[in-house]
């Protein structure tokens, strides 16, 4: 059986896969200006606030296992989530995302 705290990693991966391919093809598409691209960047902004009320009703579980809020995140930096961020590398030296 699936543990939550596995369904929630899960779940985030997914949302933040979501963001980067929507990102990557208003970025590449043809006219960028046009309507489709707006519209894109309108559903983009709806995929983000999603993803930021998911991180914050699941935070702890999140930031205790080495996830930040997405770059794309318009959620503030909050010490808590940090440390706990910190505490897991420091656990686990060799799942630290590369730079």
């Amino acid at each position: 059986m699936i543990s939550f705290e596995h369904r929630v990693l899960s779940e985030y991966r997914i949302k933040i896969a979501k963001i980067e391919t929507l990102a990557k093809s208003i970025m590449a598409h043809q006219d960028p200006k046009g309507e489709e691209s707006k519209g894109a960047s309108e559903f983009l902004d709806v995929l983000i606030n999603e993803t930021d009320k998911f991180y914050e009703n699941n935070s702890t579980i999140l930031s205790n296992n080495g996830k930040r809020p997405h770059a794309r995140s318009r959620l503030p930096e909050t010490k808590e989530w940090n440390d706990n961020v910190e505490k897991f590398y420091e656990k686990n030296p060799r799942r630290r995302p590369r730079k």
